[in-house]
């Protein structure tokens, strides 16, 4: 009987898999991973553009793009940590410039709004 995860060809009496000890008559679903970078790429995004409105004077865009860049970039900015992924310096890195992007955009075009 062949393992459903990891494809060890056991005798046919086999309950449990010699090499993995998977139950080998329970079907295997391997898990799916958050993709860390993707949120910190979407981190970064919104932080460039809430600054690049602020810029041509749409202040309130910029304000309401900067609040959602600022939550997106303090979940993105956590994110690489939780998910020990590979290159997390860099991740963060780039989730923290989004967020401080996000949080002028939203500053700036917050003040020149009401202003």
């Amino acid at each position: 009987m062949k393992c459903p995860k990891c494809g060890f060809d056991n005798p046919e009496d086999t309950l449990f898999c010699k090499k993995c000890d998977w139950r080998v008559d329970i079907p295997y679903v391997p898990e799916r991973k958050t993709n860390a970078s993707m949120y910190c790429a979407i981190a970064l995004a919104l932080g460039v553009i809430a600054s690049a409105l602020y810029f041509m004077k749409w202040y309130v865009f910029a304000a309401a793009v900067g609040a959602i860049g600022m939550v997106v970039g303090g979940y993105a900015i956590n994110v690489p940590r939780l998910l020990n992924s590979d290159n997390k310096a860099v991740l963060v890195t780039i989730a923290g410039v989004g967020l401080i992007l996000s949080m002028v955009g939203f500053m700036l075009g917050l003040y020149m709004a009401v202003l």
